[in-house]
């Protein structure tokens, strides 16, 4: 394997609908992106990977006026490139890669030697998966480097845009100088990268912040000046950058984490969880985003940063107990899906169950570490018959069968799972999916659907975060207990109040 095996070499290419880019369900536009304006110094830059980060990053730094030469280790995604195909999923970047092919500022090779011609910036954006044990497994980014090291007797600037753990910049610095040639300098820069899925061109050109740590300030300063002025850009060491992609994506799962434990309180208290959680995101100093209540986190990010940060805290003897214990309500939001389906439905063995959704969110082909499919895949433990239905997600071992079809999803079905929150499971018609169905019993994971119609349809329906029927819990007695208990504590030995509040 090559250098540019990247995040790809576990995601094999689709030339089917995972090569287009109009998105059912999807927000945002996959139409042409606005040309930028050029950069003020072109640069020759090398990117190793066309996953989701090397391919939006070589597509959109082209754009901006860079000579880019993307190297690619898989024949099958090379080819597809190549031909004008992009082999992802994204809005708007089949645009971006056509347009600076055609203006041969973009081109794609599996020759490291020829990739390498001109660069003096090479950006990583390989896969750094993660091990069993949560530590994240850095032999692609290690043979990456070498290799262009190898290929070269020019000074480079290597940029890290995978996300690695503190301490990768110094590691690559000592394992490249066993490669250098003589007089040869290799300064490691580190430049997370914060793309969201269904939206990485929007944030390539729009983010939030830049960062870029590293030990020398001019390479910072070459590296951060590839960018469009104007957004933030926060300048630090390099274990420092390395540190806040682990920092950034442990926030969120630990916000949603937060979500899901009081939507799980919510349940109990036979109260609905989406006001409440309003209620808290419209605070400024909180925020909405990532506050609201469903089957958990996935996706490629936040489960493997997540984790990569708890093994970061071990290696260095400091306990992350915020952090660990945001992994674990994550998956009891999983586990919780399938009980409160036992709520509804006894016991599982033998009823069938349609699920709609496979990918971790609408927008994307991505099922990685998906919510959905570890909900089909629990669903199956507990000896339900299941078949599962996507509009857009990529081709995916699963213990049960995938249909084309919503309806034929449903048809026969005891339970209808929504998983993934696509809107086109939201404009089903329930009369429709009811006279399909065995029994009409609809358990929305993500708050997709318009509850009222469903039940206007004849349907049960069952949420994530609202109280269900079949749970009762002596929410009342509690407080009267507590206020009679605080009364009398507060009261003489004759019975008399002697403190108020």
């Amino acid at each position: 394997m090559t250098a540019a095996s990247a995040a790809n070499a576990t995601t094999p290419p689709q030339t089917g609908s995972a090569a287009r880019v109009a998105v059912p369900g999807a927000t945002g536009s996959a139409g042409p992106v606005p040309a930028h304006g050029p950069a003020a110094e072109p640069t020759d830059l090398c990117v190793v990977g066309a996953g989701y980060v090397g391919l939006t990053a070589a597509a959109c730094f082209a754009d901006l006026g860079h000579r880019v030469c993307c190297l690619e280790a898989s024949p099958a995604r090379l080819e597809l490139l190549q031909r004008g195909r992009i082999p992802i999923v994204e809005p708007g970047l089949d645009h971006l890669v056509a347009r600076s092919v055609e203006e041969g500022r973009l081109a794609f090779t599996g020759d490291v030697r020829e990739a390498m011609a001109d660069a003096s910036i090479v950006f990583l954006c390989v896969g750094t998966p993660p091990r069993p044990d949560g530590t994240p497994d850095l032999g692609q980014l290690e043979r990456a480097a070498r290799e262009v090291v190898t290929a070269t007797t020019r000074d480079l600037v290597l940029v890290t845009k995978s996300t690695v753990p503190p301490g990768t910049g110094e590691a690559l610095e000592i394992l490249c100088a066993e490669v250098a040639a003589p007089g040869q300098r290799v300064d490691v820069v580190s430049n997370p990268e914060f793309l969201r899925e269904s939206r990485a061109v929007e944030d390539f050109f729009h983010p939030d912040r830049i960062v870029v740590g590293s030990e020398d300030p001019e390479a910072g300063q070459r590296v951060a000046a590839l960018y469009e002025p104007g957004p933030p850009v926060v300048l630090s060491d390099r274990r420092g950058a390395e540190l806040v992609k682990y920092a950034s994506n442990a926030f969120l799962a630990v916000k949603i984490s937060f979500a899901n434990e009081i939507a799980g309180l919510c349940e109990r208290l036979g109260t609905d969880a989406g006001p409440v959680l309003r209620g808290v995101g419209l605070d400024n100093r909180i925020g909405s985003q990532f506050l609201s209540q469903g089957p958990g986190y996935g996706g490629s990010c936040l489960p493997k940063d997540l984790s990569g940060l708890l093994a970061v805290g071990e290696a260095v003897g400091y306990a992350a107990p915020l952090a660990a214990a945001a992994e674990a309500i994550n998956e009891r939001a999983r586990r919780s899906v399938v009980e409160k389906l036992e709520v509804a439905l006894g016991d599982l063995a033998g009823v069938r169950v349609g699920v709609l959704g496979l990918a971790f969110k609408p927008g994307t082909d991505d099922t990685r570490d998906s919510p959905a499919v570890d909900l089909v895949n629990l669903l199956v433990e507990r000896g339900a018959a299941v078949r599962a239905q996507d509009p857009l997600a990529a081709p995916i071992a699963l213990p049960a069968p995938r249909v084309a079809d919503p309806l034929e999803a449903a048809a026969g079905a005891d339970a209808l799972v929504v998983a993934t929150a696509w809107t086109d499971y939201a404009a089903l018609d329930p009369a429709t999916v009811g006279e399909v169905m065995a029994r009409r019993v609809v358990l929305d994971a993500v708050g997709v659907l318009p509850a009222d119609r469903w039940r206007d349809a004849g349907f049960v329906v069952y949420g994530v975060g609202r109280g269900a029927p079949t749970s009762f819990h002596p929410v009342v007695w509690a407080p009267i207990e507590w206020a009679l208990r605080s009364r009398a504590e507060a009261a003489g030995g004759d019975g008399r109040v002697v403190a108020s509040a």
